[in-house]
């Protein structure tokens, strides 16, 4: 069952149309949180603020905030999905407007009533079903035409503008998609004679409620409703907003249920009961990224907006959370209702604005403390609720997030191992996601200095420690520890790998200098390059962190991989020269026996080699390595190089790098990379 349970959790967490829905809900984030707290402003149940911003410019101002945004909420929604379905597919800009263009048009095709007017409630709160609807459905009836040959016009548009030619690409597909909802929603409107889908839907959802003549069921109906649409990412506030209207209202005599029942004790902090959430993840649940997201939703929760929880958690489409965001909802009807029915508290007679605070909703819905005291209980069981099944959504996070890495570094080695170029950025698939996602990521981790840096001691034949190698690390929050390699694909594929190197640069200079207070001056520390890192003035830049630091140029050893160096020769060569002149030893890193790398050596630019490690890990048995290896270092000593041999693990491995003449280690043998403080320790011990 728990098997069962992970592999439908990984399953739907990667699927394609639950990213498009929860990407476009999150963009709804500014307009959504934008007009509810200028609606709670607006409706603040103070009466002394009430009567100062009666009929105040104030006033206007946020009617106008609130009507800029919640009214035009359909077509916001109907362009933030259909975009979010283009970005999924990882299309250009120009493409994705096509599609949000061709979306609108699709959407438009419902705003026709039969009277000849425009329905421009659909444009509000009440169309939002039918804009997600026709955003997911508009596209992918447009991107299936697409692919339909008798509508390809490359032929005749070749030679014309690129903007041009994509617009006349898209006229029959996108003329064939407005042509079917017209049809289609013309047919419903006729059939069932109304003016919009809207008035066929309300009809419909308010004729249901109607033929439910038992008040507690009904209540309870429209909680479970409510909270099923919006686990589905389906505003259902808004879509079941004819039934509260007509159903619902305050003041029918022997009723309890009413709209600001339901917004005073069911729904505090937003759908959901989302105010158990937010308590829950501030003081019960170890998560440091759901903290931060808890915290940035502390004011808007207060005001019952939940949508930086449900979007950025996410709550919404989530086959864990689902089961608590339903359930604690439907524990709070039952439980409010019940103490209602029976004299505990007094029934709701007072309208409540959804969004008046929790504690004062209670009392002012009700007019007695004991409203209020109902509802911290119903929350303190609200957060036993979510705990367990927040720690699971936790657990099951990392392990989904584990497989979705393992997968993308499987591709990335499976690559190298080829030696075949790989594009990441450009894929549509999950890798492609995860990948652009990171790329966001890291250029936050940039600016936030999260990068850091592990040192990885060297050693000579004697034991004492020459130096160490800086190797850059990132910890990501969901992800954990990124492969390496990962981190310089996506700096150099993001125009990010000059400032991730500056960072670098000041890291590694900064430790040189700490080390220098504990174990004096002689030693060094190596960092990496890259031939894009020789395009930019990281001599300059160099130059001017170490006299910051007061750090002389050949404590800092340079690494360039051997294929670096054969990208871009003669400039790459040039800057070589330039730090060399400075008084930085240049090292070769991964070197071979390859014709094109006995060149470089023969150029001088170099003062240490680095073998690679595939000449190491089997350096005992494999004669052919040993005979290679031989080979180098009795080059390197001709040239007064030096040679050093990292991935040394074991004392067999060193001696037999010995017997060969190899004198410089580095490898698990002597330490991992370690924390700068631990590599003081070591050079300390190593050199007593």
């Amino acid at each position: 069952m728990k098997k069962s349970l992970k592999t439908i959790t990984y399953n739907l967490e990667n699927s394609f149309y639950i990213h498009v829905i929860r990407h476009g809900l999150a963009m709804m984030i500014p307009i959504l949180l934008t007009g509810g707290i200028a609606n709670a402003l607006l409706n603040l149940p103070i009466q002394a603020y009430q009567r100062l911003i009666e009929d105040s410019f104030f006033a206007l101002f946020l009617h106008t905030i609130y009507v800029g945004t919640f009214g035009f909420f359909s077509v916001s929604m109907l362009i933030a999905l259909s975009s979010s379905y283009c970005m999924e597919k990882n299309m250009t800009v120009d493409k994705t407007v096509m599609y949000v263009i061709v979306a609108i048009g699709a959407f438009g095709t419902q705003l026709y009533n039969t009277g000849g007017n425009c329905n421009t409630d659909m444009l509000d709160v009440k169309g939002c079903f039918f804009a997600i609807v026709t955003a997911l459905l508009s596209c992918i009836l447009l991107e299936k035409l697409q692919k339909v040959s008798l509508f390809d016009f490359r032929e005749q548009t070749n030679g014309v503008e690129r903007i041009t030619a994509l617009a006349i690409g898209m006229l029959i597909p996108a003329a064939i998609v407005m042509v079917i909802f017209t049809i289609v929603v013309q047919s419903l409107v006729t059939v069932f004679d109304v003016d919009s889908l809207y008035e066929l839907f309300s009809n419909a959802m308010c004729g249901f409620f109607e033929n439910v003549h038992n008040e507690f069921f009904k209540g309870l109906l429209y909680t479970l409703l409510l909270h099923i649409m919006w686990a589905f990412g389906l505003h259902g506030s808004h879509i079941l907003e004819p039934v509260a209207s007509t159903s619902f209202q305050i003041g029918v005599s022997g009723d309890i249920f009413s709209k600001s029942f339901f917004d005073s004790f069911v729904v505090m902090g937003g759908c959901g009961t989302t105010i158990c959430v937010l308590i829950a993840l501030l003081f019960l649940v170890n998560n440091t990224r759901l903290r931060k997201i808890a915290e940035l939703s502390v004011f808007t929760v207060i005001f019952n907006l939940n949508e930086i929880l449900t979007f950025g958690i996410p709550i919404l489409l989530n086959p864990i959370l689902i089961i608590p965001f339903i359930c604690t909802p439907l524990l709070c009807y039952i439980v409010a209702y019940t103490a209602t029915y029976i004299g505990i508290v007094p029934p709701v007679t007072h309208t409540v604005p959804w969004p008046t605070p929790i504690i004062f909703s209670g009392y002012l819905g009700t007019g007695s403390v004991a409203g209020s005291i109902l509802q911290i209980v119903m929350i303190a069981a609200g957060v036993a609720i979510y705990v367990p099944f927040l720690r699971l959504n936790d657990r099951m996070a990392v392990r989904n997030a584990k497989e979705e890495m393992d997968g993308l570094i499987s591709f990335i080695r499976e690559k190298e191992e080829l030696n075949e170029s790989y594009e990441l950025l450009s894929q549509s698939g999950r890798i492609g996601q995860i990948s652009r996602m990171l790329r966001h990521d890291l250029r936050t981790a940039i600016e936030n200095k999260e990068l850091y840096l592990l040192i990885q001691p060297q050693v000579d034949e004697k034991g004492h420690c020459i130096g160490g190698e800086a190797l850059l690390r990132w910890k990501h929050p969901v992800y954990g520890l990124i492969y390496p390699p990962l981190i310089i694909y996506l700096a150099k594929a993001s125009d990010l790998l000059e400032d991730m190197e500056k960072l670098i640069i000041d890291m590694t200079v900064s430790s040189i200098a700490e080390v220098s207070k504990e174990c004096g001056p002689d030693f060094k520390i190596s960092m990496n390059l890259t031939a894009k890192s020789l395009l930019w003035d990281v001599d300059k830049y160099i130059d001017k962190t170490l006299k910051k630091y007061n750090v002389k140029p050949s404590q800092l050893w340079l690494e360039i991989t051997e294929q670096d160096v054969l990208s871009k020769a003669t400039m790459v060569i040039e800057k070589m020269n330039h730090l060399k002149a400075q008084g930085h030893v240049m090292m070769i890193d991964d070197f071979g026996m390859g014709h094109t790398s006995i060149l470089y050596l023969q150029s001088s630019n170099f003062g240490v080699v680095k073998l690679d490690g595939s000449l190491v890990r089997d350096i005992e048995t494999n004669t052919t390595n040993q005979k290679i290896v031989s080979s180098i270092v009795t080059l390197a000593r001709k040239l007064d190089i030096e040679v050093i041999a990292e991935f040394v693990e074991t004392g067999k491995q060193r001696d037999k790098l010995l017997e060969l003449g190899c004198n410089w280690y580095q490898g698990y043998l002597y330490e991992k990379p370690v924390a700068l403080n631990s590599f003081i320790d070591f050079m300390e011990e190593h050199n007593s």
